[in-house]
C-alpha cells in the first residue's frame, strides 16, 4: 500500500497498549442508555402503528450489539494505518459522494427530503458515510502534503477536499452539511500554522450566517443551486425559530412541544416511561427529539449527566489525538471525536430551540440502525488509535 513517508519511515513497529477502556466503557454506556429511552420514547408510537410497543427497541437493540461488536473487531484486527492510503481514501471518497448522488436520484423521501437509500431491508443515509469519508480523506492529504500546508494553494485544496462534498449534502442535509464543514474546518485548523486563514474565514462564515438571516427574515427567493440549498421551507424554520409561535399547528409545532417537554421535566423528572409529550405530541419522538423526552422524564440531572457521558468521550478522544504516535492518527481522532461533538451540540440546541430546526439525531441514543453501525465502526477506529497512542500501559 501507498502510505505517507512519515509511516513509511517508521522503522521499529508501535507498542501496542491495551485500548482505552473508559472510551468503551462510556460508548457501550451511551448505546445502553440509547436503547431504554428509543424504548420509552416510541412505546406509543409502536403499540399505535405496529401493534408492538418494543418495534423500534429491539431493532435498536440489535443493531447496537451487531455495532459495538464491530467496533471492538475493528479495536482488536484493524490497523488504522492501512486508512493512510491515497488511493483508498480516494475510492471511499468519490464513492460516498456517488452515493449521495444516487440518493437524490433512486432515493427514499423522508419528510420532504430524498435523503435514503433502500436495499431491501436495509435502509441508510449515505452522508453517514460522507462523515468518515471526509475525515480519512483530509487526513491522508494532509499528510501527503504536510510539508506544504502553510501554502495557500494546499490549504484551498484541503478546503476543497471539505466543501465539495458538504455542498452536495447540504441540498437535502443541512445539518450534516453543517458537521462535514465543522469537522474539515478543525482539522485543517491543526495541521495549518498560517492564522490568517482562519480569521479570514471566521469573517467569511459570520458574513454568510447573517446574509442568510437577512434573506430569511426578508424571505429572498432565489433559483437555480442556491435557490436549492436556500430553499423557502429552510428559510421558514429561520423565521419559526424566532418564534414558534407563528405556526404553532405547523413549522412551530415541534419546538414548542419539545420546550413544553423540557421545561415539565424539572430538576429530577416525571420518572422513566412517564413522559406525557411522546404520546402523540411530539412527532417521532425516538428520533431527532428524543433529547426532549430524556429532559421531562429525567428532569435536568438526566440530561446532565448524560451530557457528562459524551463530555468524557470527546476528552478521551482528543486526549488519544494529542497522543497518538502518528500525525495521520491524530487527524483521524481528532476529526472523529469533533463529529461526535459537534452532533450532541447540535441536536441539544435544537431541542432547546437555541438554533433552528435542522434534523441532527443525538449520536448512539436516537433511533437509527445504520446510523449507528456507521458511527460505532467510526469509534472503533478511535479505539484502535488507542491502541497505539502513549496515554495507555503497554502490553505485557
Amino acid at each position: 500500500m501507498e502510505t505517507s513517508k512519515a509511516l513509511t519511515k517508521r522503522k521499529k513497529p508501535p507498542v501496542k497498549h491495551s485500548p482505552d477502556y473508559l472510551l468503551i466503557a462510556m460508548i457501550v454506556l451511551i448505546v445502553g442508555f440509547g436503547v431504554v429511552m428509543v424504548y420509552s420514547a416510541s412505546h406509543y408510537h409502536g403499540m399505535t402503528n405496529f401493534g408492538d410497543a418494543f418495534h423500534f427497541a429491539k431493532k435498536q437493540l440489535i443493531f447496537g450489539i451487531v455495532g459495538i461488536g464491530a467496533m471492538m473487531f475493528v479495536t482488536y484486527f484493524f490497523n488504522y494505518r492501512m486508512l493512510a492510503n491515497i488511493k483508498l481514501a480516494s475510492i471511499l471518497y468519490v464513492v460516498s459522494m456517488i452515493l449521495v448522488g444516487c440518493a437524490y436520484v433512486f432515493g427514499t423521501e423522508v419528510n420532504g427530503s430524498s435523503r435514503w437509500i433502500n436495499l431491501g431491508p436495509i435502509q441508510f443515509q449515505p452522508s453517514e458515510i460522507v462523515k468518515i469519508a471526509v475525515i480519512i480523506m483530509l487526513a491522508t492529504y494532509i499528510m501527503k502534503y504536510r510539508k506544504k500546508m502553510d501554502q495557500l494553494s494546499y490549504v484551498i485544496g484541503a478546503f476543497a477536499l471539505v466543501g465539495i462534498p458538504a455542498l452536495l449534502v447540504a441540498k437535502e442535509n443541512l445539518s450534516s452539511a453543517i458537521v462535514i464543514a465543522f469537522v474539515g474546518f478543525l482539522i485543517i485548523f491543526i495541521s495549518t500554522p498560517k492564522w490568517w486563514y482562519y480569521i479570514a474565514l471566521v469573517i467569511v462564515g459570520t458574513v454568510v450566517v447573517f446574509a442568510v438571516y437577512y434573506i430569511a427574515v426578508n424571505n429572498v427567493q432565489f433559483e437555480g443551486p442556491l435557490g436549492e440549498i436556500l430553499a423557502p421551507y429552510r428559510l421558514a424554520r429561520i423565521r419559526i425559530w424566532q418564534d414558534p409561535w407563528i405556526d404553532p399547528v405547523g413549522g412551530g409545532y415541534q419546538p414548542i412541544q419539545s420546550l413544553y417537554a423540557i421545561g415539565s421535566g424539572g430538576l429530577f423528572g416525571t420518572g422513566l416511561g412517564q413522559g406525557i409529550q411522546k404520546l402523540g405530541f411530539i412527532p417521532e419522538p425516538h428520533n431527532d427529539i428524543i433529547f426532549a423526552v430524556i429532559c421531562e422524564e429525567l428532569g435536568l440531572v438526566g440530561a446532565a449527566l448524560l451530557l457528562l457521558a459524551y463530555g468524557v468521550l470527546v476528552l478521551r478522544g482528543f486526549s488519544i489525538a494529542a497522543h497518538a504516535q502518528d500525525f495521520f492518527g491524530a487527524l483521524v481522532a481528532t476529526g472523529i471525536s469533533g463529529m461526535i461533538a459537534v452532533q450532541v451540540l447540535i441536536n441539544v440546541a435544537v431541542n432547546t430551540n437555541t438554533v433552528p430546526t435542522t434534523g441532527m439525531q443525538l449520536p448512539m441514543v436516537s433511533y437509527g440502525g445504520t446510523a449507528l453501525l456507521i458511527l460505532l465502526g467510526s469509534l472503533g477506529i478511535l479505539v484502535n488509535i488507542s491502541r497505539t497512542s502513549a496515554i495507555g500501559k503497554p502490553k505485557e
